[in-house]
């Protein structure tokens, strides 16, 4: 990143990135019948891609701004879920043609908090109901405390090609303070889902 990029927007206050559309992009001039208008118009066989947002976690991590919800209890995700599926089908009927789904992203949160039959259930409905594209990329972000070896088979299964990782810190002392557990170094340092998973060690002063 170049000293200019630095100095121009280093101090600025601009909208998180992970919102989109960015807040000065919210407009009124659109309504509830645009939306099924604009799916009949994507052309067929063009590739879409899908955003799921799964705003729940068992713990909160300090350093996080994105969008969730802390719950112990897996009634309000159940419900959430049912929502999601009865979305999918909402979205099937809005359109006779394939969507032709080309990329599929869960992000949170954390997806890898519901239960491997649940989302086995879900990229069973986006194929099924939905339709994709002859080659799909499908990722997932994944918290390495909480994922079982069951949900890593879910994912291999379901076709997931790509999982994501943030590691803020292996320092034991930084983890404590942001609430990321020294377990989550353990896991992910053993968990290999799709392959050999490797990683380089950086240290910060």
């Amino acid at each position: 990143m170049s000293a200019a990029i630095i100095e121009k927007y280093g101090d600025a206050r601009l909208p998180r990135y992970t919102s989109y559309p960015t807040a000065p992009n919210f407009s009124s001039d659109f309504d509830a019948l645009d939306y099924p208008a604009w799916l009949k118009r994507l052309p067929e066989g063009q590739p879409t891609s899908l955003y799921i947002h799964i705003p729940f976690c068992r713990s909160m991590c300090w350093y996080c701004g994105c969008h969730t919800t802390i719950t112990e209890r897996d009634r309000p995700i159940l419900d959430y879920i049912e929502i999601l599926h009865r979305e999918i089908e909402l979205l099937a009927s809005a359109r006779a043609d394939s969507f032709s789904l080309g990329e599929i992203h869960f992000g949170g949160g954390t997806p890898t908090i519901i239960k491997s039959e649940e989302f086995i259930a879900l990229m069973d409905a986006f194929r099924n109901r939905l339709g994709f594209a002859r080659s799909i990329n499908a990722a997932v972000e994944i918290d390495p405390r909480t994922l079982t070896r069951e949900m890593a088979m879910a994912l291999g299964e379901s076709g997931v090609t790509r999982a994501s990782l943030g590691v803020q810190s292996f320092d034991p002392k930084v983890q404590k303070a942001i609430t990321a557990s020294r377990a989550s170094r353990r896991r992910w340092m053993r968990w290999s889902i799709f392959g050999t998973t490797t990683s380089t060690r950086s240290t910060s002063t």
